[in-house]
């Protein structure tokens, strides 16, 4: 094989790398616009990039400071559809514990929980046969109280609502920006991942995109699929979980502790799998939309949050 050969094919196969690499880059931006369009990504990015339980992300500097600061304090204002936070709802009283709740629940029951809020009341089938430990958690704490008085500290309109940490903050202590390590942190401990479920539901997720993406003429329409299989495709759909998904938060794998989510897009995009899927809204997600609707600061922290004024649990 002569040397000039050698380059010529060399030098196709750059080429042809060149034009996947772009042809993938323009199947992205369509997606992304698709999907837009389906409703299926809603949210700020720097929502996707924050961590659950953890300080939130930077956000982007706005070009006009002041105009920043104007509009972080007209976020703030009023106090949505739930109306002002009562004044007689109670505070936390929550205890900081040493290790995890020994496993009490039967694995092999039906459990329900309400969340009764100063908003209304959410009612949530729990799945211990998917996430045992999970909800042996969410039981043990709400039979000690320990959500009483605890508020939906972040909440982001067609993403999700955040609660669970008696310091109402996302980092288990007041003050996030000088957070001390050596400080005790709510709920005192962590425990580890139950993801068979959440890779279930976010798969599904991904399925049910992409086939709204391949019965469309978004993609035909381009010639985009010409350039990338359907498996190519199906890696660059975005998965997450169903609406009024009740899910563990955390700051990274295996450290769950006391906050959840309840995610309320349809459905709402995540990274992941990586957050401990445990129950399903049955009732009350008019709750938890008037809840994401409070005005918030920059930080999806609302000015009038909603108030957990107890958590009961029923087994059947």
């Amino acid at each position: 094989m002569s040397k000039g050969s050698s380059s010529k094919r060399s030098s196709s196969r750059g080429r042809s790398k060149t034009e996947t690499r772009a042809a993938r880059n323009r199947v992205i931006i369509i997606i992304m616009a698709v999907l837009m369009g389906l409703s299926l990504i809603a949210i700020p990015l720097t929502s996707l990039l924050q961590t659950f339980g953890s300080d939130p992300a930077p956000t982007i500097d706005d070009a006009d400071p002041d105009a920043a600061e104007a509009d972080d304090a007209a976020l703030a204002e009023g106090p949505g559809p739930c109306g002002e936070t009562p004044d007689d709802a109670p505070t936390p009283d929550s205890e900081i514990y040493d290790e995890p709740f020994d496993l009490t629940i039967d694995e092999d029951a039906d459990y329900t929980a309400t969340i009764e809020t100063t908003c209304g009341d959410v009612v949530i089938d729990l799945h211990a046969d998917a996430a045992p430990e999970a909800v042996n958690n969410l039981v043990n704490l709400a039979e000690e109280g320990y959500y009483q008085g605890v508020m939906f500290h972040r909440v982001v309109p067609g993403f999700v609502a955040q609660a669970g940490d008696p310091a109402g903050t996302g980092c288990g202590q007041e003050d996030c920006q000088n957070f001390d390590e050596d400080a005790p942190t709510y709920p005192g401990y962590t425990f580890e991942d139950e993801l068979d479920l959440a890779e279930e539901m976010f798969e599904q997720v991904r399925e049910d995109a992409l086939a709204q993406l391949l019965e469309g003429d978004d993609l035909d329409g381009d010639g985009l699929t010409e350039d990338l299989d359907e498996d190519e495709l199906r890696e660059l759909v975005p998965g997450g979980y169903p609406r009024g998904t009740l899910a563990m938060a955390n700051a990274g794998p295996d450290t769950n502790g006391s906050q959840f989510f309840i995610t309320q897009g349809e459905p709402t995009v995540l990274p992941g799998p990586q957050f401990t899927v445990f129950g399903t809204v049955v009732d009350g997600m008019d709750v938890i939309d008037d809840t994401v609707a409070a005005p918030t600061d920059d930080q999806d922290r609302p000015d009038e949050p909603t108030v957990i004024l107890d958590v009961t649990i029923e087994q059947r």
